[in-house]
């Protein structure tokens, strides 16, 4: 960029806050970081301010940067170019870029991007502009009238870049600055505006979910995520994980895709990654590390779970290793959000309906061999039965299709998963595998039976007769009987279950969630 000369016009007595330019923006006065972003594309000899103070230009002395200084200059819309081009008339570059400091959102990498564009038709004056969408009205006979409904451009204060010798063309053309970054300085509120972007992080949620794992990292990941509001989110998924990616693309959060996601995520450069992705390898967190990057893992027992920042293994209420850095059992359990405003049961001697629900993908098809096992005994006691399946769920057809050959039909069904709070507040007991649903089972106060699809979704100790639960353990050939006998008894014994309810209505966990994102935040 040798042929650019950066000048940084500074003048005081335009400024909309009282000393606005030497005044601290989340500890740096807005000059300062006008002049830490030049010196990011170009070196001291490129640089020029203008200015009427004395103060700013004892700043720019002590930057090494030279400067132009009259205390009569007054600069505005109208002469601001013609004014820049007679006060560098002497200098060898021919290239202007006109910076201000009063948008300090607008960073290097977009004056880099910015002066590309410019040298692909440098008889044009390249000027910020911001996007505008705005439906335009008129009053007519007291009535409101549309005019126009369009976008429109409005000119950001933020730079014009030109050559000494086309300026006088006057042929402008736009170079749009995405919105979050296009705040101009001209009153407090953009200032405080403005100053909560800049202390913004950077978050990466790396989250996994498939019709093997199930859902639930991806559901708890979003749970998180929701409470965070003041830093930037962005989810990265390995490409295999296809059902991941669409799940969290609905939600509006920014996703990527990758082959390699250590990679992708180095080259983010976050502040923090926060990992839902079951056992991490000691490789992938030391090189997290290495890069001084904050490192929180969920559910986490694998090698690389010793060198995290914070590990939440919320569904071990057993230590399964030593270390500070470690926070086990169900005190750190995040509740979905849906959960927080439903309505927890009281006790009451009959059930009227039952929830069957074995999380996103259920690979085992407990659903189907559940509803097999207790439909007559729900036909006996005219007792409804809910089923909730994910919308990964594999077997639908082969419900259906039982389904359509009941005789029984005091049957719903929905694939919706993210509504099962409000289906949980109108039933008495459920059954369920041994996931995070077993916690929002205990919150919402419902007793009920609880099979793991596998050995790890076993060592998930919750849900013990002590705390509500009558649990069943892994899926094995003879699930159907014990399923049956099971149910009976609960449906049969209301003073049984009424002791499965005095366990399981001591617990709650809707202050869990701002715990752990405190304790997250923290970090920063």
């Amino acid at each position: 960029m040798e042929n650019l000369l950066v000048v940084i016009p500074a003048i005081k007595k335009n400024a909309v806050i009282p000393d606005q330019l030497i005044k601290k923006l989340n500890g740096i006065t807005l000059i300062q970081r006008a002049i830490n972003t030049a010196l990011e594309l170009t070196t001291r000899d490129n640089i020029l301010i203008i200015t009427d103070s004395a103060e700013i230009s004892l700043i720019s002395e002590r930057n090494n940067i030279e400067y132009y200084k009259n205390p009569t200059l007054s600069l505005n819309s109208d002469n601001i170019l013609n004014s820049v081009i007679e006060i560098v008339t002497h200098k060898a570059q021919n290239n202007i870029l006109l910076y201000r400091a009063n948008t300090p959102l607008v960073d290097s990498s977009i004056l880099q991007e910015a002066y590309k564009t410019f040298l692909s038709d440098t008889d044009i004056i390249l000027t910020s502009v911001k996007k505008e969408k705005r439906k335009l009205l008129k009053l007519e006979n007291s009535i409101l009238t549309l005019i126009n409904h369009d976008d429109y451009f409005e000119e950001l204060k933020a730079f014009h870049i030109f050559s000494k010798i086309t300026v006088q063309k006057k042929a402008y053309k736009p170079y749009i600055i995405e919105s979050e970054k296009s705040i101009e300085i001209e009153s407090y509120q953009d200032w405080w505006v403005c100053e909560k972007v800049l202390q913004r992080k950077k978050i990466i949620f790396n989250v996994i979910g498939s019709i093997e794992i199930g859902m639930g990292h991806i559901y708890h990941s979003l749970a998180l995520a929701h409470e965070i509001t003041d830093h930037e989110i962005i989810f990265v998924c390995n490409r295999q994980y296809e059902v991941a990616v669409d799940a969290i693309a609905s939600m509006d959060y920014k996703v990527i895709a990758t082959d390699n996601t250590l990679k992708t995520i180095l080259q983010l450069n976050p502040d923090l990654v926060i990992n839902d992705i079951l056992d991490t390898e000691e490789d992938y967190i030391t090189a997290l590390k290495q890069h001084h990057i904050k490192v929180v893992n969920f559910e986490d027992l694998g090698n690389g779970s010793s060198y995290a920042d914070l590990v939440f293994n919320e569904l071990y209420d057993i230590p399964q290793c030593s270390g500070e850095n470690y926070c086990w059992g169900y005190e750190y359990l995040a509740l979905r959000d849906e959960f927080y405003e439903a309505i927890p049961h009281r006790f009451v001697e009959d059930i009227k309906e039952v929830l069957i629900t074995f999380g996103g993908t259920d690979q085992n098809n407990l659903t189907l061999l559940t509803l097999e096992a207790i439909v007559n005994i729900c036909d006996q006691n005219n007792i409804k039965i809910n089923i909730v399946c994910g919308s990964a769920y594999g077997y639908k057809a082969d419900l259906e299709n039982y389904l359509q050959q009941l005789k029984y039909k005091n049957i719903s069904i929905t694939f919706a998963s993210g509504v099962i709070s409000k289906i949980m507040e109108k039933t008495q007991l459920a059954i369920s595998s041994n996931g995070r649903t077993v916690y929002e089972l205990a919150d919402m106060n419902i007793p009920s039976i609880i099979i793991s699809h596998h050995e790890r979704e076993a060592t998930h100790c919750f849900a013990t007769l002590e705390k509500g639960f009558v649990n069943l353990g892994v899926i094995n050939h003879e699930i159907q009987k014990r399923i049956q006998k099971k149910f009976e008894k609960l449906v049969e014994d209301s003073d049984y279950r009424k002791l499965l309810f005095m366990n399981i209505q001591r617990y709650s966990f809707r202050e869990n969630k701002q715990k752990v994102v405190r304790k997250i935040l923290e970090l920063l």
